[in-house]
């Protein structure tokens, strides 16, 4: 089969190059608004190839994987759809648009395919959607802590606009404490988790985050509680930063990886 990553940072091409070993991977096309990041690859990687025609690739692609940003799930993901190819989306906080999410997932029921989002940095999400599978309104409470290092967190406008210093920390500090849904516009790159805990509880008006700034943090760090009629969860994931990009964690490359494999598998173990 065809796979087409969009995007070809990091973490597309961590992708990439695990897909590559992949006997049931024939071609991996990439899309990239920066040709010369696929050009530098080595010449064993024989099934990666830059394109520039997202039309063609569709037609001879069964899922399209974003690994770019929020606004390449605008600009590419609905279209995948349109042509009945399953995508998988990384950059989650795209869907906090409540129209492109319903677009999306009409698009998807009317062509005969999926949308698929991968846990990604945390850990909870399958026991978080379970005590919502009867009824979303079994679950009582989300919050989700996320503890993260100054250097993660470097260069965010919030900051700047709300008059907060996180370069001469001494101690923990709580710079965001509200809903999701505003936690994803300030922090676009940093807490596709509060998206991905969104969608799969009680959504982004419902869903509290907390984000802390540690300056002893080595490791993006994420508490998610879950009260609920019929239990409670309380999970912690520390996650080693990746090593390219120390906003995102390891594990939501891994996790995209491991998503990839269970979609053109035969089996997938914690629905």
């Amino acid at each position: 089969m065809n796979i087409c990553i969009i995007g070809f940072g990091s973490i597309g091409r961590t992708l990439a190059k695990a897909l590559h070993e992949m006997d049931d991977i024939n071609n991996i096309f990439i899309i990239e608004k920066k040709p010369e990041k696929v050009q530098d690859l080595d010449e064993d990687l024989t099934k990666i190839r830059y394109s520039e025609n997202y039309d063609d690739v569709l037609e001879d692609c069964r899922l399209v994987v974003e690994t770019a940003a929020q606004d390449a799930v605008t600009k590419f993901i609905p279209h995948a759809l349109e042509k009945g190819v399953s995508s998988l989306v990384m950059s989650v906080g795209a869907f906090s648009d409540d129209n492109l999410w319903d677009k999306c997932k009409i698009l998807a029921k009317q062509n005969n395919c999926k949308i698929y989002i991968p846990s990604g940095a945390i850990c909870g999400i399958d026991g978080l959607g379970g005590l919502g599978g009867l009824d979303v309104g079994e679950i009582e409470e989300v919050i989700l802590m996320s503890y993260k290092s100054p250097k993660a967190l470097k260069g965010q406008k919030y900051f700047k606009q709300n008059n907060i210093d996180i370069t001469n920390l001494s101690r923990p500090k709580v710079v965001y404490d509200g809903w999701a849904r505003d936690a994803v516009k300030h922090f676009p790159k940093n807490v596709n988790v509060a998206a991905t805990v969104s969608l799969a509880g009680l959504g982004f008006d419902r869903t509290r985050v907390k984000l802390i700034v540690d300056p002893k943090a080595q490791r993006n760090t994420h508490r998610l509680i879950v009260k609920a009629r019929s239990g409670e969860i309380e999970c912690w994931t520390r996650n080693l930063p990746f090593p390219e990009n120390p906003r995102t964690s390891y594990l939501a490359a891994l996790s995209l990886i491991s998503a990839v494999k269970r979609i053109i598998g035969s089996a997938w173990v914690g629905i």
